[in-house]
């Protein structure tokens, strides 16, 4: 008996995590599965096919009538308006204090799709009955797309995989599979959206996270049964573990630029929404480095960032080097981490690959008064992912320059410098790190696809 699985990947950073890993090739190689995995960009095609998976384009407004990216829109907005009440209800500290921001600051957030603006909550945000109107009108048959209702017709699923559970792009697949009596396996995307993304697709019957703090999110802020959950660990960790995967320092360096006796520090920079203090911070830093001739910092551009040379290419010089924006290559970004003093960044996840490849992490959190109190990178640490994960101890923060030269030069000093704090984090947070992640979520993948198929098969004998 062969099973039929659709996969849908939504954003860009999903794809990395399934084809830059073994995750895509071991769902490719399962005995008796036929796995179609949906992708919004059409250069992922060879990639996937080679993994021995078919393809098939993301379902977006661009591809359909002038109704169709109408019904789009409306239910986008109707989406984001989820989103800030659900965040609201909850009392998550990051989307109260997003509301409190500068028009400058909110102006970009709306662009890159969050709910940065009251008005989205207009009116009575905390109303719990406004809240369910709109999430039962929301997911409706309207929303459903005339192509994956055509695609799910085609071929006939027995499960539905959902690599985001808190987004828009995946309800035309949600809606479809319900239609269909068709299960749905979510992921959560990555570890901070139970607390900013909003509420979850509600088809979901199994979700697969990477470890027990979002577990216990699910559960305590999205009412998730415990017994529901499945840690599976992180995906994109798993080839860390891998003999050989990690470049040797030599390679690294050369593929730097540096000399073999150089030193750098790795500062992992975000795009603009989150980054617009970061090219000055940069040039800051270089100047604490010019009493340590040996070192370097390395700046790499967000693999988001489409603005990224007007605002690093200038830093360019013997004492900054710069880095493209890339999606693949997760055995240079291993590289470029476990073999650099340490890693810095204003609260991005490339803080984890340090803790994860036991190289020191430097939190940027200032307190710069210039800029308005909710502007401050110091906020995002407030949020509940960061904070509960900054307790663990591991990841200093910097409030001040002063602050982030003493780290800086003490590190320098110390390579080994919280060390301790780094085991008690992944302990708390990011295990299991054995390298299977991939395993797990294809032995979930092929046990819930048979057990759908199998029950169908029985209820068809019957």
């Amino acid at each position: 008996m062969t099973c039929r699985v659709i996969v849908v990947l939504p954003s860009a950073m999903m794809v990395r995590n399934w084809l830059s890993t073994p995750l895509a090739g071991k769902l490719g190689h399962a005995q008796d599965l036929d796995v179609t995995v949906i992708t919004p960009d059409p250069r992922d095609r060879v990639a996937v096919e080679e993994a021995g998976l078919a393809w098939h384009e993301l379902a977006r407004p661009r591809n359909s009538g002038s109704m169709a990216r109408l019904r789009f829109m409306a239910g986008y907005l109707l989406h984001l308006a989820l989103v800030n009440r659900f965040n609201v209800i909850a009392q998550f500290r990051g989307a109260r204090e997003r509301l409190k921001q500068s028009r400058a600051h909110r102006r970009l957030a709306l662009r890159d799709g969050m709910p940065a603006s009251p008005l989205f909550g207009w009116p009575a945000p905390r109303s719990r009955s406004i809240y369910r109107f709109i999430h039962s009108l929301y997911w409706k048959a309207w929303q459903r797309d005339g192509a994956v209702e055509a695609l799910f017709d085609a071929q006939r699923p027995d499960l539905l995989v959902l690599g985001h559970i808190q987004t828009h792009f995946v309800t035309p697949y949600a809606l479809a599979a319900q239609a269909r009596g068709v299960p749905v396996l979510g992921l959560v995307g990555s570890w901070d959206q139970p607390t900013t993304k909003g509420p979850l697709v509600p088809f979901v019957s199994r979700y697969l996270v990477q470890g027990q703090g979002i577990a216990n999110e699910l559960t305590r802020y999205h009412g998730v049964a415990e017994d529901s959950i499945v840690r599976v660990g992180w995906v994109q960790f798993d080839r860390y573990s891998l003999p050989g995967f990690v470049p040797g320092r030599g390679q690294v360096l050369k593929d730097l630029g540096l000399a073999s006796g150089m030193r750098y520090l790795l500062f992992g920079a975000y795009p603009e929404r989150l980054g617009r203090h970061e090219p000055d911070l940069c040039r800051r830093i270089a100047d604490m480095l010019k009493q340590v001739p040996d070192c370097v910092l390395v700046v790499r551009c967000h693999p988001l960032d489409r603005e990224w040379e007007a605002r690093f290419g200038v830093l360019a010089s013997p004492r900054i080097v710069v880095l493209p924006p890339e999606l693949e290559g997760l055995d240079r970004l291993a590289g470029q981490v476990r073999h650099a003093e340490m890693v810095l960044s204003s609260a991005g996840t490339i803080l984890l690959d340090a803790v994860v490849l036991d190289t020191p992490a430097i939190g940027i959190a200032q307190e710069d008064e210039t800029e308005p109190y909710y502007d401050r990178v110091a906020r995002r640490y407030d949020m509940e992912h960061w904070a509960s994960l900054i307790g663990s101890g591991g990841i200093p923060l910097a409030r001040t320059d002063a602050e982030l030269e003493q780290l800086i030069l003490q590190t320098l000093a110390d390579r080994a410098r919280d060390a301790a704090g780094r085991c008690r984090l992944i302990e708390s947070h990011l295990a299991p790190l054995d390298g299977k992640a991939s395993d797990r979520i294809v032995d979930a993948i092929v046990r819930m696809a048979f057990e759908t198929a199998g029950g169908q098969a029985r209820a068809g004998a019957v």
